[in-house]
């Protein structure tokens, strides 16, 4: 088990971190749990993606690769995680999934999913009582990190990334919940193979709240300061718009377009980060000559004034299929499925000996 920060991602192995910098609150780091060790039944494999308010890590519960996600200690944490399970528990029973957010799994082992039980898990750890649930697996890697790795992508998987986005923000738009914390750390992304098409996985929904719930709900430590929407900083009040969902799918698409966060927060404190943002002070725009209409859609969202962006994801999606069309579907490969095989293999090995016992009995 090892300490991150996460504000400048120090570790310490010992799980006594310092940090000389008067702002940072490295002391308060979670503890990161690490390959072989064990959470309950569930052995960890690795991390993930480390938020401010959960870790997700890779894992194997019943010999099943799963995703895992751990709350931070804390009530507002585990509030939120309990939120979050029980609207993916819904979904699941109610209004059908969504390839874009998460598969819910049940958190105890020999198991199924129950309305009328909990979604979550809990289990004691180094004198924590944590939350966690548990994901189907999913083969990607946080947004953050293919652009670290690539701060460039191809404008197509840009375009197509954002969409896929929108479409899951707008599913929580339409059972009246606000995400209000994206990020390119809130989603995974997994590039197929064979079609190059990008897949995405929302798999932290946020506060995950109704507008009659936000006022209870909210607290801001959930989100990363660089990407807190300008209408919450040093607000007393938190009035619920889906307009601020918009603002936070535009400083993606924004990052995306320009190469690097559009507001830079390296090794910088809460304040200076929300000064920036009060101060509308982006990195620069720089796509206005090769992309200008998606650049517009950009701008667009991540103004300071929630009017004057696109209304919903929705919006913002129709915007971005007009300029790049629907997305491509896979195509379907023409070999049987590896069940069909297996069965038109188990039959006609049945046939062959059926054959063979027949011809040993005659002769």
């Amino acid at each position: 088990m090892k300490q991150v920060c996460l504000l400048c991602n120090r570790v310490a192995a010992d799980s006594n971190l310092y940090c000389q910098e008067t702002f940072c609150p490295a002391e308060m780091s979670p503890s990161i749990l690490e390959f072989g060790e064990w959470l309950g039944d569930i052995e960890i494999v690795r991390p993930i993606v480390i938020l401010r308010s959960a870790v997700l890590y890779e894992a194997i519960h019943q010999k099943q690769r799963v995703l895992l996600k751990v709350a931070h200690p804390g009530p507002e944490h585990k509030e939120r995680l309990k939120r979050e399970t029980e609207f993916l528990r819904e979904l699941h029973f109610s209004f059908g999934s969504n390839p874009n957010l998460p598969k819910l799994l049940p958190p105890e082992a020999f198991s199924s999913l129950k309305r009328n039980a909990d979604a979550h898990g809990k289990t004691m750890l180094r004198g924590h009582l944590l939350y966690y649930a548990l994901f189907e697996y999913f083969d990607g890697e946080s947004l953050r990190d293919v652009l670290t790795k690539n701060s460039q992508l191809w404008l197509r998987h840009v375009g197509w990334i954002v969409m896929r986005l929108a479409n899951a923000v707008a599913t929580l738009h339409s059972k009246g919940l606000f995400h209000y914390g994206l990020s390119p750390e809130s989603l995974l992304v997994h590039f197929d193979e064979k079609s190059n098409l990008p897949h995405i996985l929302l798999f932290d929904l946020g506060i995950v709240t109704s507008a009659n719930g936000l006022s209870a709900d909210w607290y801001k430590d959930f989100v990363f300061p660089a990407y807190l929407a300008p209408e919450f900083i040093g607000a007393s009040t938190i009035r619920p718009n889906y307009r601020t969902d918009v603002y936070g799918l535009g400083l993606i698409l924004y990052e995306l377009l320009v190469g690097e966060p559009t507001y830079p927060f390296q090794l910088r404190n809460d304040t200076e980060i929300f000064r920036l943002i009060q101060n509308s002070d982006r990195v620069q725009m720089n796509r206005i000559e090769d992309v200008k209409a998606v650049a517009e859609i950009a701008l667009k969202a991540v103004q300071i004034q929630p009017d004057r962006r696109q209304e919903s994801a929705q919006v913002l999606s129709r915007e971005l299929q007009h300029f790049f069309g629907a997305i491509p579907k896979e195509k379907e490969s023409r070999l049987p499925a590896l069940n069909t095989t297996m069965l038109i293999l188990a039959a006609s090995l049945a046939a062959t000996l059926l054959v063979l016992i027949t011809i040993i009995v005659l002769t």
